[in-house]
This record gives C-alpha cells, structure tokens and sequence, in this order.
C-alpha cells in the first residue's frame, strides 16, 4: 500500500497575554473582602479547588451558606419587589419572574444574600424593585449591588479571564492600555472582543459586567475602564451605529482602524 505523505504545518503558538492583578479602592475594600469570605466558606465546605464559572450562587445560598431561600410568587413579596431579604432570620426570597432572566435573577440572589451578610444590624424587610441599581439608590443598596457583583466576578479571577479573551481576539499586552482609553478601538475591543465572552463566562448581563470593570483598578491605582466610556459599554446597539467599529481588524496584537 502507498503511504501518501501528511505534511503538518506547526503553526507558532499564541502566548496569553499577562494582564496584572486588578484591585479596588480602599473604601469598597470591606465589601470585597466579605464577599470573598463567602465564596471562600462554601468552596471550602464543597471541598472545591477552585470557584467555579458561573459563581452557583443560587444553590450555594442554602447548602452551603445555611439560609432560608424560596421562589414565590405574586402576592407574597412587596408590590413591584423583585426580592425581599430578612437579615435578622436569615430568609432570602426572590420573584419567579427573574426564572426567565437568568443574569438577573442570579444578581438578584446575590444581592439579597449582601443584605443578609452585611446588614443584619437592621431589623425588618429589605426589598428590591430594580436590580442592580443605579448611582441614585441608598448606601445599603449601593453596598449590596457591590458584593453582588464581587460575589458573581471574583476579583482574583478576572484578570485570568481578561487575558484569555484577548488572546482569543489575536491581541497581546499592549492592548490592556488601549483597553483604558476612551477612542473607537476601546470601544471595540470591550463591546466586540470581550464583554460579551466575559458576560456569558460568569452568567451576568453585559451592563453588569462593565458596571463591575469601572470598579477596578490596575496597579498604581489607574482605572482599568474610563467612566465615561461605560455609557457606550452598555448602551444599546443602534447608539453605536455612527462608530467605525466594522472598520477595526486586528493587525500585529493590537486593534487598528482601517482606512
């Protein structure tokens, strides 16, 4: 039999690039740490090496972290209310509504898990009609969106994440910087290349997501998203027409604008 030769062309390997550890600033430092407590005290009890992706937060709330958890309908929570905690009884109930949005009704789990791990100095209900909130709502309800948000993005996972979906994209490290900028191809490489693996990597919506990047910091305290780059991260599609975002190609690991 004539063996017919197969000639493999090795094709240079891809190197991940290195994004460094993200932090946040010292004043949201506590909420961070509680919420890494967490996630530490249920890995820990399912024996895990590692958080898993999506954060399971929905069935981690009563085995392993031990609170009352229901999904109830209309009629039981407050008009309009889309979760309800009661920190001082350790209950937990959550809208059957958000079954169909799964990104929301996980935010929203976490973010009643926050009132029930940061609050219980406060007696009574906590309800929550929008979810996650704006910079408008009350200091609990800004704390609870921020462990929310820690709980469901890791913090020690992100730059990991960050990396690989550059690296999917064909972009090395010089991106990380265009990635701070506010021009065209930061724009692009947030909305095309990474928000949308990013969101579903960790179950939340893409507003989520951006609103939990403008939180972070690089090393030497530097944003790693400008704030005023993040109504374009979530606006939607058609406010994006006018930008030459078809026009960006990847050349040489780093995005560029094609005349």
């Amino acid at each position: 039999m004539t063996r017919i030769p197969v000639w493999v062309i090795m094709q240079p390997r891809r190197s991940t690039p290195i994004v460094p550890p993200l932090s946040v600033r010292t004043a949201d430092a506590p909420i961070e740490l509680s919420a890494s407590r967490v996630l530490t005290r249920a890995r820990e009890a399912l024996s895990l090496e590692t958080i898993p992706l999506p954060v399971p937060i929905d069935v981690w709330i009563e085995a392993p972290l031990g609170y009352d958890f229901a999904i109830v309908g209309d009629g039981v929570l407050p008009q309009d209310a889309l979760g309800m905690a009661r920190p001082t009884q350790r209950q937990i109930m959550v809208h059957e509504s958000l079954l169909e949005q799964e990104g929301r009704f996980r935010f929203t789990c976490a973010h009643e898990l926050a009132h029930c791990v940061l609050h219980t100095d406060l007696a009574g209900e906590l309800s929550d009609l929008e979810l996650p909130s704006g910079d408008n709502t009350s200091r609990i309800e800004r704390e609870a969106d921020r462990f929310a948000a820690a709980v469901l993005m890791p913090l020690d996972t992100i730059s990991r994440q960050i990396a690989r979906g550059l690296a999917e994209c064909g972009l090395d490290e010089r991106s990380i910087e265009i990635l701070r900028g506010d021009d065209v191809r930061a724009v692009w490489l947030w909305r095309r290349c990474l928000l949308p693996m990013l969101a579903t990597k960790y179950g939340v919506s893409r507003s989520a997501f951006a609103y939990r990047m403008r939180e972070l910091r690089l090393p030497g305290g530097r944003r790693l998203v400008r704030p005023s780059l993040v109504s374009l991260l979530i606006a939607p599609e058609r406010v994006l027409e006018t930008l030459p975002l078809d026009r960006i190609r990847v050349d040489s690991g780093v995005p560029v604008i094609d005349p």
